[in-house]
């Protein structure tokens, strides 16, 4: 019984191995910008900052811009449909769970 555990371990680690080149590989992917290199630190300061000003457009969220810095107002509704929502669910099985009653065997 024991060998059919050595060999099943032998064989995840076998297969890990390529895995874990190419995630390597992936992940060193990110800052290299084409064949000739990396940016510079002004190019990867410029590109930051065009990335603010699309995300500070209005409607923008996502990209770190906060949710409830410009329009608290639709963040108030957002809010209020997600606590009706579920407080209905909610309101829903209690009702459901007060109206059975248990059987007795």
């Amino acid at each position: 019984m024991k060998s059919v555990t050595v060999v099943t371990v032998a064989a995840i680690l076998i297969a890990m191995g390529p895995l874990a080149l190419t995630l390597y590989q992936t992940a060193s992917a990110q800052y290299v910008a084409g064949p000739q290199g990396g940016l510079s630190v002004e190019e990867q300061l410029k590109l930051a900052k065009e990335k603010v000003a699309n995300a500070e457009q209005a409607g923008a969220y996502g990209s770190g811009t906060p949710f409830f810095g410009k329009n608290i107002g639709d963040a108030a509704i957002y809010t209020a449909a997600i606590v009706a929502i579920f407080g209905a669910v909610a309101a829903a099985f209690f009702v459901m769970s007060r109206g059975k009653k248990p059987v007795k065997a």
